[in-house]
């Protein structure tokens, strides 16, 4: 039996406030929009969602803290057996830093950072775009 563990992190600036990065990523509905190597689909449950990743069904769902810039992502076959990924949203003046740690037993599944890499781009596009039109509406509206 190994006890090897393996740790990813990896990052994504964002040109928005930590609140809105908070916001969009501990909705798991949002999740279909920018996971798009993990989730193929999505079924909301209470807490959560059942996932249709690429290898079957799973529980996914988020807990965190808005002040704090901590979302936890839960991920596994029941709530009950899902595993921690710590993420965290650092401010950096009207910018975010948002990093993902992913952490695997002994074996790290293939192309897991280049897909991730990829859902990270596509967060941070969203979330750009939708406070942008927040902003927009904001002046508009002054």
């Amino acid at each position: 039996m190994s006890n090897a563990i393996n740790i990813r992190q990896l990052h994504v600036v964002i040109d928005a406030p930590a609140e809105a990065v908070f916001d969009f990523v501990s909705d798991v509905r949002n999740l279909p929009a920018w996971a798009i190597h993990f989730c193929k689909g999505i079924r909301l449950v209470p807490d959560g969602a059942i996932v249709t990743a690429p290898s079957g069904e799973m529980y996914f769902g988020t807990t965190g803290d808005r002040d704090l810039g901590v979302v936890d992502w839960w991920a596994g076959p029941t709530i009950e057996k899902a595993e921690r990924w710590p993420t965290r949203i650092v401010p950096i003046g009207n910018r975010s830093l948002y990093t993902v740690t992913m952490i695997f037993g002994a074996q790290v599944p293939p192309a897991v950072e280049q897909h991730l890499t990829e859902e990270l781009a596509n967060l941070k596009r969203l979330v750009e775009a939708a406070h942008a039109e927040v902003r927009e509406s904001a002046i508009v509206a002054a």
